[in-house]
């Protein structure tokens, strides 16, 4: 059933010996692995960067007794496998972090633009009504407007931050990352990529009424 944690997680977290536990997690690995190195994959760089990633995520889920894995509660709004990836996520996060500091917006490096661009594109289609062309894309632009398309975003990301877990993944899979319906609808296990479709449809729905809600109705938010 939905959100029902896998067999082997629940073998690895209460395996009472180290080759119990070690089988364990040789076979959760094995099952999550192709998952885990897609999320590696969508920070960018070469292959050698994606494994350090991989390996990273790998050393964190184990590491402290496998506490994050811990944390995982079945309570039936997602599945552990939309769970693990936005686990994989953060830690690859923390790993950029680790070594290259925060991204600022005045560091004008492609990581932010390319960030920039994504939410572009979101808005562009969930305020359709927006006349955002008025605003520009941020470069050259004057100060006021710089103010009003942050406002903007701040807004999305606080609509952004209402959805659960698998619909936040859903929308950055499919805007941020540009994977295509088809293998969303795989890594998110949905019957189909059309059922994929009818939810990111809702999705866009829904944070369309929340920027509403907020006040997001011109190029004024």
């Amino acid at each position: 059933m939905p959100g029902s944690p896998p067999s082997v997680l629940a073998r690895l977290l209460e395996a009472s010996d180290s080759a119990a536990r070690e089988s364990a997690w040789a076979e959760l690995v094995g099952l999550y692995s192709r998952l885990l190195l897609h999320v590696g994959r969508s920070f960018g760089g070469d292959h050698d960067a994606a494994m350090d990633r991989y390996a990273w995520v790998l050393e964190q889920l184990r590491a402290d007794d496998f506490r994050r894995l811990r944390t995982y509660v079945a309570d039936g709004r997602s599945e552990f496998s939309t769970w693990l990836v936005v686990v994989a996520q953060r830690l690859c996060l923390d790993h950029r972090r680790t070594r290259y500091g925060r991204l600022r917006a005045a560091d004008g490096d492609g990581a932010h633009e390319d960030e920039w661009a994504a939410r572009r594109r979101l808005v562009d289609l969930i305020a359709a009504d927006v006349d955002l062309s008025s605003i520009g894309d941020g470069h050259g632009a004057g100060p006021e407007d710089r103010v009003r398309l942050a406002d903007l975003y701040h807004a999305l990301e606080s609509a952004l931050a209402l959805l659960d877990s698998r619909d936040r993944l859903l929308v950055k899979l499919r805007f941020e990352d540009g994977i295509p319906m088809p293998e969303i609808a795989r890594n998110l296990e949905f019957p189909s990529r059309f059922h994929a479709y009818r939810r990111l449809t809702q999705v866009l729905a829904d944070l369309r009424g929340a920027l509403e809600r907020s006040g997001v109705r011109d190029t004024a938010p």
